[in-house]
C-alpha cells in the first residue's frame, strides 16, 4: 500500500494487494505525524524507538549520578544538557527526555510533586523543537525559563522560599546547563559531522 499526501488528505493507492484470512496485510504508514498542522504518514523504525530509549536513560541517570546539583535552589542539572539533542533527533528526543524527566525525578527531596516537572519539560521541548529552525539558542532559553519558573514554584510551594530570589537562583543554574551544556552539545555534535545519523528521518 502506498500512501500519498494532497493538499491535507489522505489517497491510498493499493498495489497488489493480498488479503488474507486473518485480515489485511501490515501497512507500511504505522505512524502520524502532523508538522505545521499537516497531517501526513511515516514510519516508526526501531531505531527511533532505541534513540528514545537511550534519550529516557541517559537523562534519569545523569539526575542520579549528579543528584547534589540536580535538585534544590541552587542546581546545575548536567542532565539538561541533554536538550540539546532535540534539534538533532527531532520528537525522538522529546518523548525519551520527557520520560527522562518523570523517572530521574523519582528520586527528587521535593516529593511526589517534582514527578508533575515532565509537564512542562515537554511543553518546554515542544517549543524548542518548533522554533530550531529558526535559533536553537533561543529555544533552549524557552525551555529554560520554562522550567525555572515551575521550578521555583515548586520550591516556594515546599519550602516556602521567596519565590523572586529563588526563581533568580533557580534561572541561573538551568540556564548554564541547559543554554550553555545543550548549546555546546547541539554544536559538538553538529561539527563533528554526524549530524546525518542523528537527524530526524
Amino acid at each position: 500500500m502506498k500512501c500519498t499526501h494532497i493538499e491535507g488528505q489522505f489517497l491510498l493507492e493499493t498495489h497488489n494487494l493480498k488479503r488474507h484470512s486473518s485480515g489485511w496485510g501490515s501497512s507500511p504508514c504505522s505512524a502520524l505525524e502532523i508538522p505545521g498542522g499537516r497531517l501526513r504518514m511515516r514510519n516508526t523504525s526501531t531505531r527511533d524507538i532505541a534513540l528514545c530509549i537511550v534519550c529516557c536513560a541517559l537523562y534519569a541517570a545523569l539526575v542520579n549520578i549528579f543528584a547534589p546539583v540536580s535538585f534544590q535552589q541552587i542546581q546545575v542539572r548536567v542532565a539538561n544538557a541533554l536538550v540539546g539533542l532535540v534539534p538533532l533527533l527531532g520528537w525522538r528526543a522529546v518523548c525519551g527526555l520527557t520520560l527522562g524527566v518523570f523517572l530521574g525525578n523519582l528520586t527528587s527531596p521535593l516529593g511526589p510533586i517534582d514527578l508533575l516537572s515532565a509537564l512542562p519539560s515537554f511543553l518546554g521541548l515542544f517549543l524548542l523543537y518548533r522554533v530550531r529552525q529558526v535559533s536553537v539558542l533561543l529555544g533552549l532559553q524557552i525551555y529554560s525559563t520554562l522550567v525555572s519558573i515551575w521550578v521555583a514554584f515548586m520550591l516556594n510551594f515546599v519550602f516556602q522560599l521567596p519565590y523572586v530570589f529563588t526563581f533568580a537562583y533557580v534561572f541561573v543554574g538551568v540556564t548554564i546547563a541547559t543554554t550553555g551544556l545543550g548549546y555546546m552539545l547541539y554544536k559538538s555534535l553538529s561539527r563533528l559531522g554526524i549530524t546525518h545519523l542523528l537527524k530526524e528521518s
